[in-house]
Parts: structure tokens; sequence; C-alpha cells
């Protein structure tokens, strides 16, 4: 007895010690990009089964030993270990981690997959801070500089246009090269200009037809998959947040400021050129009409254009709610924004409001899923773009350079019959406005109502078999009217009224039965069978006046010459696929995908059309023993093909019921024998990671070729047809993608990450149809756009100066350059060299820090705005020669070798307004003189922010506090152009348009297009 009891003091002195160091540990993670608070963080004493997880809001509370370890996991995060000092509080700030092994990502079907097991190229983007540096015009815009291969030009609208988005080339003649959209599982009718950012829960971007092929034939450009957010299944939480952001221009025209309005060196007050006298300060004679004003001085204005621009605002306010328990989760968001662009009265206001419902009705078996996303814009003053008259680009670009902006203001005035009209130097001008005016009294207001909602039903009848039904539509009403004013010179001298009523209407309904087995530890599969009924209407009504009766009275009973225009257009395709995956080892796996379409775009013996896919992947560093510095390994390579359809209505002649009850017939001969377009691809890559997953490179080959293109041939004019609809064409693009990713740093109160990104693709046109050899279109008077057989895509032709057999360039005798009599020269061509982005993003306890930049090297543009401008004597490089000094290839082009037409070196001497006008202006210009170099690397992003710490925010009402910094497209590292590359003339956005031959055409072409455009603001958080 005494021996037992004994021993048990022995025990208890022995453990005492023990018990008397474990005290109660309590902190806060977060997640380190942001601050916010991670709930379900695993938590857990090293070398113990003694652990806990965080709760909703980032707590926990342990028992541990001091000198003890802390293990902190969490999906998605590097494991953090910690040890136990004196402190009773230890806050962590988890990391992402670099590896990403077993992320799981949303591919095409809205099927989510582990990333290690896909057999082909995707790349994910982190949506956060998406809604903090918002993009300017489009959601899609965020983007750019984050993709490898990723394309992305911005349209010129002002504060609202769709962008041109273009994954690994253009490869399609008269059909669309752009991406696919699909939100939550569903492809979308339009694009994503109007979708918030503020309910953007993952993106993902499958990079062709490899990852994309169960789309059917628009996916074979690639996809880009939007998932938005849903409600949890534990508590309601509430997220307010603010962003205003300002907008300034930055005109990079290198304006002249020594010369005015005249000609020949003399004043003309009705001159839309700046080739007159010496800017002085001398007196002169006003020049506007509806002033009595006297003589003003003729002084330089060198902000004149700058003043045309205003600071630009927008401002966006979100609320989201977030709640739900085991059976439902509800979220709902509203965005309401404000957009001022810099042109006076350009704005939006959009109303974005999204309810998105997961009901559990039967416990583990029926999943009912519901969204609406109502979306309404109201816009004001559409900037017009390119050559139209309504531009107002076009003519503050052109302002000589002696007039004052107090006095362009002053831009309309009553005349002796209590009219109003236009104050214009130049009156009546054909092809000149006073830029106010036009802002003014050239109006275009749009109203948009899109609604984008789905149902959807899941019966799982096992485990592992299920039943998805889904229906969902995408659904767009545009109404828009232009009042045009009484002396908007040549556009409506007597005024004028147009409305466009326009609607449509994408439906999608699908099903997917899905099957997966687990055979053994080794071997798995999956498989799944589905199918898809799509319809896709369009509905376009328009009114034109033809002038008013009565001045400035907008309305259609006070026409002139009122005529009207309907269009309509209808497709319906019905799709069945069955797609699979056989697993070994989970290191090893092969995918199967095939596709039948029946599309009523093509004619009955060719309606039906199959593709397939292929891939293989194989997780190298799970099936053999890697070196120690390779922490993953995994080689994939895929083949594809994907058919495409054509657009409605080309199986027969069209005809057009003019005023009169006359029939005029469509001038395109259409092919009832038409065939199905065809991308074949195929893709090989691998994805290394180094270091504990601290480096990484993802590198990916690719070839496509787009063969059987479906496009119009132009015949002889004298079979009443101008174009033939064939079958033919085999375009091709191949090109490497490369992605670098870095963890240089990464300590629990400070990590670095960077990424670059590198992409290079090499297109040609191998062939287009028997006999043919090119294809021109979108001609106007600066340029023409032309495929040539084994050349590179896209290649612009122009006016050029006219050289003899040893390639000099010729000079006439009055010192003029020689031109080619038509647009037979290439001068450019809008493909880069290469295009590659690297973003930077640091953290340090509560603060982080980001910076994207943006790179494009080489391809070229040509600027029709340089080429007027040049003609107006408004440049810099118009100074010099005035004296009529100018020699042609020494102080003007110096870099050509010029010679007469004895070849001898060109020595006459010529008047620069002479010069110029030869080669610029707006009917000939020599399209070679106005090319420009299109390299660019910008400041693309850049964001600086501050999470207010939980243990500052305490008890109080606030889950979450943070405040931004954020800023996009600051400013140029370098530019070759003296305009900016990015901004297009036409995106192809308009409802009811079909056609995207007008978007291809616009590659490597600026016309008139707004000047590059920078934001800062400031994005506050508060969560409840």
């Amino acid at each position: 007895m005494t021996k037992k009891l004994l021993l048990f003091f022995v025990l208890v002195l022995g453990i005492y010690p023990l018990l008397a160091q474990t005290k109660s540990v309590s902190g806060n993670v977060t997640d380190a990009s942001d601050g916010s608070p991670l709930p379900g963080v695993n938590v857990l004493v090293q070398g113990t089964t003694n652990g806990t997880q965080t709760d909703f809001d980032g707590n926990y509370t342990i028992n541990v030993a001091e000198g003890g370890v802390l293990v902190f996991s969490y999906i998605g995060t590097a494991t953090q270990t910690v040890t136990v000092g004196s402190s009773n509080t230890i806050d962590v700030a988890m990391q992402e981690d670099a590896s990403q092994l077993d992320e799981v990502v949303v591919t095409a079907l809205g099927v989510k997959r582990q990333k290690k097991s896909l057999t082909y190229a995707t790349q994910g983007v982190d949506p956060k801070g998406i809604d903090e540096a918002r993009p300017q015009q489009n959601l899609v815009n965020s983007l750019s500089g984050k993709v490898a291969g990723l394309s992305i030009q911005t349209s010129g609208n002002g504060v609202s246009g769709a962008s041109k988005v273009v994954l690994r080339g253009n490869r399609s003649i008269a059909g669309s090269s752009q991406v696919l959209y699909i939100v939550d599982g569903v492809p979308l009718g339009g694009d994503i200009s109007d979708i918030s950012p503020d309910d953007v829960a993952s993106i993902n971007v499958l990079k062709g037809a490899n990852a994309a092929a169960l789309y059917g034939a628009r996916a074979n450009n690639g996809a880009i998959i939007i998932t938005t957010k849903s409600g949890t299944s534990d508590r309601m939480t509430v997220d307010i947040s603010s962003t205003i952001t300002s907008q300034t221009g930055n005109i990079l025209f290198d304006y002249q400021n020594e010369f005015g309005q005249g000609s020949g060196g003399v004043y003309n007050a009705a001159s839309t050129g700046s080739w007159g006298p010496a800017l002085n300060g001398s007196q002169v004679d006003a020049w506007f009409p509806g002033n009595s004003a006297g003589p003003y001085s003729f002084s330089p204005q060198p902000d004149n254009v700058n003043d045309f621009m205003q600071t630009g605002f927008n401002l966006a306010n979100n609320l989201s709610i977030r709640s739900g328990n085991e059976k439902m989760q509800t979220f709902f968001g509203y965005t309401h924004e404000l957009r001022n662009g810099i042109v006076p009265d350009n704005d939006l206001k959009r109303h974005n409001v999204s309810l998105k419902i997961d009901n559990n009705l039967i416990e583990d078996k029926l999943v009912l899923s519901t969204k609406v996303n109502y979306i309404r814009s109201d816009l004001n003053n559409l900037v017009d773009t390119g050559e139209s008259f309504s531009n107002p680009w076009r003519h503050a670009y052109r302002l000589p350079r002696n007039i004052r902006t107090e006095d362009a203001e002053f831009y309309a005035y009553t005349d002796n019959a209590g009219n109003t009209r236009q104050n214009y130097w130049k009156p009546g001008d054909n092809g000149g406005a006073n830029p106010y005016w036009t802002i003014n009294k050239n109006l275009k207001e749009i109203i948009d109502n899109r609604i984008i909602g789905y149902m959807s039903l899941k019966y799982n009848f096992a485990d592992n078999l299920s039943l998805l039904v889904r229906t969902a539509v995408d659904q767009s009403s545009q109404s828009r009217e232009d009042r045009l004013h009484n002396d908007s010179y040549i556009i409506a001298d007597n005024g004028n009224y147009v409305t466009r009523n326009a609607s449509r209407l994408e439906w999608n309904t699908d099903f997917l039965l899905s099957y997966n087995k687990d055979i053994n530890e080794n071997l798995a599969f999956n498989l799944n069978v589905g199918g898809n009924n799509r319809q896709a209407n369009s509905k376009f009504v328009r009114t034109n006046a033809g002038g008013l009766n009565a001045a400035n009275i907008f309305a259609i009973s006070n026409a002139q010459n009122l005529t009207a225009s309907q269009d309509l257009s209808r497709r319906e395709v019905n799709s069945l696929y069955a797609f699979g995956q056989v697993a070994m080892k989970d290191a090893i796996f092969l995918d199967l995908t095939y596709r039948s379409d029946w599309s009523s775009t093509l004619p009955a013996a060719n309606r039906r059309f199959d593709y397939y896919s292929a891939g293989l992947s194989a997780v190298v560093s799970d099936l053999v023993t890697m070196p120690d510095f390779f922490s993953f390994l995994k080689l994939r390579g895929s083949y594809a093909e994907v058919g495409n359809d054509t657009s409605p209505f080309n199986l027969t002649q069209v005809a057009d019921l003019r005023a009169g009850g006359f029939i005029q017939l469509g001038t395109q001969l259409p092919n009832p024998d038409l065939r199905p377009e065809r991308t074949k691809s195929l893709e090989f890559g691998f994805d290394a990671r180094f270091l504990d997953s601290r480096l990484g490179l993802d590198f990916t080959y690719y070839k496509t070729n787009s063969i059987d293109q479906l496009f119009g041939q132009q015949v002889p004019q004298g079979s009443g047809v101008s174009t033939k609809f064939i079958n033919g064409a085999d375009i091709q693009n191949n090109g490497v993608e490369i992605i670098l990713t870095g963890t240089p740093v990464n300590t629990p109160d400070f990590s670095w990450n960077i990424t670059f990104n590198y992409a290079k693709n090499n297109s040609e046109v191998l062939s287009l149809a028997e006999g043919l050899e090119t294809l021109s279109f979108g001609g106007d008077f600066f340029r023409r756009f032309e495929l040539n057989v084994g050349d590179e895509w896209g290649n612009v032709y122009s006016r050029g100066f006219a050289r003899d057999a040893q390639g000099r360039v010729l000079v006439a005798a009055d010192g003029t350059p020689e031109v080619t009599s038509g647009q037979d020269v290439l001068v450019a061509n809008f493909n880069p060299d290469w295009l590659g982005g690297m973003s930077n993003n640091f953290t340090y306890k509560n603060w982080n820090f980001g910076f994207l930049i943006d790179i494009r090297q080489g391809g070229q543009v040509g600027s029709f705005t340089n080429a007027i401008l040049a003609s107006d004597g408004a440049l810099q490089k118009t100074v010099a020669g005035r004296d009529g000094s100018l020699v042609f290839g020494t102080n003007v082009f110096p870099e050509l070798e010029v010679v007469q037409e004895d070849g001898s070196a060109n020595n006459i001497q010529v008047n620069a307004e002479q010069f110029w006008a030869k080669v610029g202006g707006r009917n000939s210009p020599v399209g070679e003189a106005f090319v420009e170099d299109a390299s660019n690397i910008r400041m693309r992003e850049m964001t600086l922010g501050y999470s207010i710490p939980q243990s500052v925010l305490g008890d109080g009402p606030f889950r979450t506090a943070k405040i931004s910094f954020v800023g996009r497209n600051l400013f140029f590292i370098s530019n070759k152009a003296t305009i900016d590359p990015e901004v297009i003339t036409s995106s192809g956005s308009a409802i009811g348009s079909n056609n995207d031959r007008s978007v291809t055409s616009s590659d490597g072409f600026e016309s008139f297009a707004p000047p590059n455009t920078r934001s800062l603001g400031l994005n506050i958080k508060f969560g409840f």
C-alpha cells in the first residue's frame, strides 16, 4: 500500500510541471492577400491529435504547452507552423500556396476538376482586387496582361463598350475569332461588359478548342468561365464596398504651336488648317459668325485640345448579402454605378441586381438552383468612333492652333431668323464641325435592359450517379434615339431623328447525366452524357426621319422623308455529347469527348457535324522519385476537332422590301451545299514546380488549323451579285505560352509573389479557295485589309511611296514624293511578335501592394488621324520647310533613300504645305507615311491596401474593414506610337449584328480614337 501511494505521488509530481506549462492560446487567422478572416482553418498541436478549427470570423482557441508548435493548414494556402512562446495570442496570415496542386477549377459545362488532372491548357485568374481596381469599360479588360496569349483591344465608345478579346490569334474570316463567355455554366449570347466585378467568385480561361470543345461551335476560339458568388451555409454576412475613381486623358499627338489658321502663310479666319502666319500675338479678324467681337490676339493655344476633355468620374457602390443553412443558401448582390467620361456629357448609369438561391429540397438527393441577374444601363451621349462626323474626337483633334477654348465653347448662336446655328470657323464644311456642338447637339441616348438567369435541378440517384437538368436565358433589349440638331453639317443640315430598337435572346436548355466510379485504389473513371438545345434570335428595327419639318422637334410625326428597316435573325442548334476521364493511380489521366451538332443554318445534307477531343496527362512526380529540388511535374498532350456553322440565311438569296412595295435582292449569292467549318487543334505542355513549389514553370505549345471556312468570295459585277458564299481557306496558328511563378520571400509577416507570362503566336494563310489567292475587305480612304496565301494573317495595304528597281523612293519634279496609284503596298500588320505581362504582389502584415506591367512587342498600326493632322499642319513635324526649304529624304523622312528620276540624290526643295497635302489628307493619304510601331509597355494596374486588424475592430459591428488606393493604365513605361495602339474603332458589340468582319479588319488601324485614359481612386470595404 505504501509503495502504491509513493508511486502515485511520484506520477502526480512528474505530471504537474507539464500541466503547469499548458495554457490557452487564441488568435485570428486571416487571408494575407486582403486581410479577410478565414473560417475552417485547421489548427493542430504538432505531434498530437489535439486540434481545432477557426470559426466564421477566423477566431480559434486551443490549449497547448509553452514551447509547443501550432500547425495552421487550409486548402489553397501554404501550411504555417508557429512555436508557442510567452504570449497567449497568436495571429496568423495565411499565404497563397504557389503550388496549388490540389486546386479545383471550373471547366466546361460547369464541371469541377482537380487542376492536376487536366489534359489541356487553362489559366485561372485570381478575382481578388478586380472589384477594387475596376476596369473602366468592361469586366474583361481586367484580364489584360494576366493571361498568356490573351489579346484585348478596347473600344472607343467612351464610358461603355465591348472589347475585342482573342486567344491564340485570329482565325475566322467571316465569323468571329473572339472567345465565348460562360457564366455559372451557361453560355451567354453577348459579352460581359455589364457584369458586376463585385459578383465574381472565380475566373478560369479555357485557352483553345482542346479545353472548350464541349461547348461546341462557338468555343473553338476558347472560353472565359466565370463563376459568381453563392450563399453560405452557416450564418449571414453583409459586405458593403464603394469605389471612387477619376479618369484623365493623355493625348499623345505632338502638336505644333508656332503657326495658326490660314494657308500659304496668310491668315484665313475660315480655314480648318494651320498653315497660316506665325502665332506672334498680332491682332486678326475674329472667325466666329455668332459673335460681334472685333479682332483678337493671334496667339498659340497649346491646351485647346486638352481643354476639350474633362476629368472623368466613376462611382460604384455595392451591397452583398450571403446567408443560409444546410438546406438553403442565398446570395444577393446590388451594384449601382455612375460613370462620367472624359468627353463632356458622356455618362452611364447602371443598376445591377443579382439573386442566387441553392435549395437542398431532399437531403443529399435533390438540389434546386436558381439565379436571376437584371441589368439596366442608361447611356447618355454615346461617343461615335472613326470617321463618323458625329465623333467629337474627329473635330477636337483638328482644332487649329490659334482657336481659343473660350471661343470654341461658344458653339451655337441664333441668327436673324431666330434659328439656332452652329458656331464654326468654316460654316457648312464637309467633314468639319465645332467639337462642342457635336457633344451638345448630336445626342445619342441608349437604354439597355438585360436579364441573365437559369434554373437547374440536380438529382443524386447515388453518391456516384447524378442527373442535372437546366434551362437558362440571356435576353437583351436596347432602345436608342439619335437627335441631331439642325445645322449639323452634311449629316443633318435640317436636323434628324433616328430610332433603333433591338432585342436578342439566347436560350439554352441542357441535361447532363454523370457517373463516377473508383474501381480500386489505382483505377477510377467518370462518364458524362448530355445534350443541349440552343435558340438564338434577334430583331432590329430602325426608323430615320430623313430630316425634320419643324426645327429640332424630335418626333417621327415631324419627319421630312421617313424610312424604316427591319432585320431578323434566327438560329437553332441541337447537340448531344459525351465525355469522360480515366484516372490511374491518381496520376495518369485520359480524357475523351465527343459531340454532335445539328444546325439550322446549314443545308439538310450537312446539317449534322461531329467532332471530338482526346487528351492525356501524367503527374510524373507522383509516379517516380524526382530529385529533391522538384516539387511537381506534369506532362500533358491533347488533340481536338471542333465544328462550326454559319450565320442565318446564307442558304438562300435574301431580299429587302423597299418603300413603295419594291423588292431588292441581296448581292450575295448563296451556296446550297455549304459544309461546316472545322478547327483542328494540337497541344502539348508541361507544368513543373521547384524548391517546395516556390518556383513554377508552365509551358504550352499549340497548333490550330481552321479549315473549310465560310465566307463571301467576290464575283464579277456583271453576274448581278457581288459575292458568292463558299467553303474554303485554311488559317493556321501556332505558338508557345509560358507562365513563370515565383515566391522569392514567404514569411509569416512578409511575402512576395511574382508571375510572368509570355505568349508568341504565328499565323499563316495556308489557302483560301480554289483559284483564289487574295481576299480583300474592310477598305476605306486609308487602307484595305487583305489575306494572301502564304502570308501572315492581317496584312494592311495602302498607298505607298513609289520606288525604283533598287528600292529607292522616287521624287517628282516638284519635290513631292511619287506615290502608288492604288492601295497596293503592304504597310502594316498588327500581330505582335509577342505579348507578356508581369505581376508582383507584396504583403506585409496587414498591408498589401501589387502592380501589373503589360507588354506588347511588335506589330504596326496605321494612323488615319495622323494623316489628317499632318495635312492640316497641326503637328510639330509640319513646321520644318514652311519657307519652301523642305527636302524629302533630308529634313523629312531622313531614313529613306530618295532619288530623282535620273537616279541622283534628291535636292529639290518644296513647301511643307504642298508636301503634306500630297502625303496626308483624308481622301488618298499615303498610308506608308503614317504607320507606327505598336510596341508598348504600360503600368496596367497598381493597388495599395490596408486591412484593419481584428484586434482593432474588436467586438464592434465590423467583421472586416479595408481601404485601398487603386489605379489602372497609369502610364506608359515605353510607347513607340503617338496613339494608344490598344484602342480600336469597332468591337462588334451591337445587338443584332451577326458579321464580325468589321471587327477583324479593324486590327492595325486607328481613326480618331480617344486618347489613352488613366484612372486613380479609392476603394473602401466593410464586412458585417
